[in-house]
């Protein structure tokens, strides 16, 4: 993986790709671990994605120059207007998934949260590039950090992936990391998806029925079926231990 700019092919599914919590549970106020992102034809990710996204923030969210956390999007107490404007942006047709797990996860033994959720999140892209007849690569972008780029590296082995498309076409795996500040829409709207999968998580974890208003929106408003995959039990077969 490298260091890089986002260089959009027609023929390439992109997708962006969060984290959120921590991979050892060490938070007794969040022990969860997760990964959510988005996903997008790079011939559609410009008007499908970014443009919309922009306007977004020029509109409602503090402006373009304005890096997005939803963090602190959250902590800001946001206007009804706000969460109107994010709401209506959230029913454009892009595919967006999200696998959570937490404490009482059941793991096989030497293996952390982040293998098991990045073998899951592996998993799903795998069945998601298998939709698509027309498509030769898949890139996968992450947020750069210190701590967690030697984690996706180690988890993410791009080489063995082995996608394939519809017809059964081998497909080529790039992948890359990006910062934060670089205002990547994909990479804000990943870290988007991911809290809101986070909140879930921890709506459940308090013995909570039902879902957050903002999962629902997220997640049941989508055109495009989502994936939120909660994580109980994870099995030696899932993580391909030994291949």
């Amino acid at each position: 993986m490298s260091n890089d700019t986002l260089n959009l092919r027609p023929d390439m599914l992109v997708v962006f790709i969060d984290e959120t919590g921590n991979e050892d549970y060490s938070d007794p106020n969040n022990p969860t671990f997760g990964r959510g992102g988005c996903a997008a034809l790079g011939s559609d990710y410009e008007a499908l994605l970014r443009k919309p996204w922009r306007k977004l923030k020029f509109e409602s969210l503090g402006g373009r120059a304005k890096p997005f956390h939803a963090v602190e999007f959250e902590q800001s107490k946001p206007t009804m207007r706000q969460i109107r404007r994010i709401n209506h942006f959230l029913k454009r047709p892009f595919w967006r998934f999200a696998a959570m797990s937490d404490i009482h996860t059941a793991l096989p033994e030497g293996i952390d949260g982040h293998r098991a959720i990045s073998s899951v999140t592996v998993n799903f892209v795998k069945r998601l590039a298998a939709t698509f007849p027309h498509i030769s690569m898949v890139a996968l972008v992450f947020e750069s950090s210190e701590r967690g780029d030697k984690l996706v590296q180690r988890d993410f082995d791009l080489a063995r992936m082995d996608l394939v498309n519809e017809t059964g076409r081998r497909i080529e795996v790039d992948g890359c990391f990006m910062p934060k500040a670089s205002m990547e829409a994909g990479l804000e709207i990943a870290d988007l998806v991911a809290h809101t999968a986070g909140r879930q998580r921890r709506h459940q974890l308090l013995g909570k029925g039902g879902a957050t208003k903002d999962f629902e929106a997220m997640y049941w408003h989508s055109p495009i079926p989502p994936a939120f995959m909660s994580v109980d039990n994870v099995q030696l077969t899932e993580l391909e231990i030994g291949k």
